[in-house]
């Protein structure tokens, strides 16, 4: 059934197509971010499912897949009813996870955007990563003479400004749903950059979209959670320019009283028609 879906060449790259339908626009008509990364996800997804390794199957394995970070750089928004084709490919274990890039390209064979993900492959009774050595072999790795789907995965310590003192911006309460929870129970990880993005105040947003994103998955949360949203900056008065540089926090609440922060990232914006 994956055939119908995506294509795999000789190198191990995954070959789809996604349409910018309408609701995955903004009211601009431009695409949404978390489109962007939803695209992601499905055709991480659906790559993996082709080598037998789908979380459904994981599951029966006793593990599961879960990301600990991406970071994409967009450098233009697709508009409806824009096609995108995409392409991914595994790369080589870096210590506990397996790493995996994302590009999507317009039409004209223009790049829309670059993702490098990273995940982890746990074990469900322990709660422990797993080395994913035999997982990339499943997949299949682009050959090493393949330079072209061959990326530096090696990535700055994502801080997200923790050691610069920091203006707060916003502070945002949202309330998980049971639509925000995926197959491995807990808050897929769209909803945190969702949440992050709700944050924002309309008028910023009206002007201006993301250009880099970079974000840690820290912690699994759950239907039941409490949790809030800080946006930071070291310029107190980003939201009113137009390429700010951001800094998110989403913590969780314990029953005890204290806090434990679940997800952390950073944008960069740009004006609006920049990335048109």
């Amino acid at each position: 059934m994956y055939d119908e879906l995506i294509t795999i060449d000789e190198r191990n790259v995954a070959h789809s197509s996604f349409a910018t339908y309408s609701y995955e626009t903004d009211c601009f008509t431009d695409a949404r971010l978390a489109f962007y990364f939803q695209v992601v996800q499905e055709a991480a997804g659906t790559h993996a499912a082709s080598r037998g390794c789908s979380i459904p199957e994981m599951h029966k394995e006793g593990k599961t897949w879960v990301i600990t970070r991406s970071q994409m750089e967009v450098f233009r928004y697709t508009r409806w009813p824009e096609v995108l084709k995409v392409e991914t490919w595994a790369q080589d274990p870096i210590r506990l996870h397996l790493p995996r890039v994302v590009r999507a390209f317009d039409a004209e064979g223009n790049l829309l955007f670059i993702t490098k993900t990273f995940w982890a492959i746990l074990d469900l009774e322990r709660g422990r990563p797993c080395r994913p050595k035999d997982m990339s072999l499943r997949i299949g790795l682009p050959p090493a003479e393949d330079t072209e789907h061959s990326v530096d995965m090696r990535l700055e310590n994502n801080r997200h400004g923790e050691d610069e003192p920091l203006h707060q911006l916003t502070v945002h309460t949202p309330k998980i749903t049971y639509l925000d929870t995926d197959r491995n129970l807990h808050v897929n990880n769209i909803s945190y950059l969702t949440w992050a993005l709700e944050s924002l105040p309309s008028a910023f947003r009206n002007r201006c979209k993301a250009t880099e994103v970079d974000v840690s998955y820290l912690r699994q949360t759950f239907l039941e959670d409490v949790v809030v949203v800080y946006t930071e900056s070291k310029d107190p008065d980003a939201l009113q320019k137009d390429t700010p540089l951001l800094h998110h926090r989403i913590i969780r609440k314990e029953e005890d009283g204290s806090e434990t922060v679940v997800w952390a990232g950073s944008t960069r914006w740009k004006k609006r028609e920049d990335l048109r």
